[in-house]
């Protein structure tokens, strides 16, 4: 019975989900201040604070109107999230363009890490034809682009964060150790218990020998 109730509380908390999602921004874009157009600068405040009290992490992309946001974490907290995000009046036509389960997080580090504006994405939407930061025309390959490319650029606004690329995706089952106690296998463990099966098993082996001889 433990040991089912210890499988569903940790099923429970690999439940985690990815989404990237789509608006237009309600407001007129204002001159940036420290490098952060104004409206977009409380927008990544509120984020997040929300998120660190949440335990969800993210990234926001502002671009020519339009915004490009991914959230990742809890299942059942991220689509509550959502139905928030569908009632905020700073955007419309919000649209999700991708939601699946994941194992990995893509932004660990950040509550909301922010992208700026800049030569890799402006040469990125060139190679797909793009004068400009459009996602409502953006298909599935070209989202996962733009998921890669924020990956790898550094977020200028996070003074806690060292101003780096996104450290590597963290395999959740792993993670999970500080939380169950469970460690992921590994090299020197597997080889303890080849060791063990090993001993074992000529152990038994002796054992059938005389047993054998016992009998003839």
């Amino acid at each position: 019975m433990l040991l089912l109730t210890s499988r569903a509380a940790r099923g429970a908390m690999s439940d985690l989900i990815r989404i990237v999602y789509i608006s237009r921004a309600t407001f007129e874009t204002a001159p940036a201040a420290n490098g952060v157009e104004p409206n977009v600068a409380r927008i990544l405040s509120t984020s997040r604070t929300n998120n660190r009290r949440n335990g969800l992490v993210g990234m926001l992309y502002y671009g020519d109107g339009c915004f490009f946001q991914c959230v990742e974490g809890d299942r059942l907290k991220v689509q509550s999230l959502y139905k928030t995000l569908l009632k905020d009046p700073r955007h419309r036509e919000l649209k999700m363009v991708a939601s699946e389960s994941i194992k990995r997080l893509s932004f660990p580090d950040w509550s909301m890490k922010y992208v700026p504006i800049d030569g890799h994405m402006k040469r990125l939407l060139e190679e797909h034809g793009f004068a400009t930061f459009d996602p409502y025309r953006f298909d599935h390959h070209l989202v996962e682009r733009v998921m890669q490319l924020m990956q790898g650029v550094a977020d200028p606004t996070a003074p806690d964060i060292e101003a780096r690329a996104s450290a590597p995706a963290r395999n959740i089952d792993c993670d999970e150790k500080a939380i169950t106690a469970r460690r992921c296998p590994t090299g020197s463990g597997i080889a303890k218990w080849a060791l063990a099966i090993s001993v074992l098993a000529l152990i038994l082996s002796v054992i059938t020998l005389v047993y054998v001889m016992t009998l003839s």
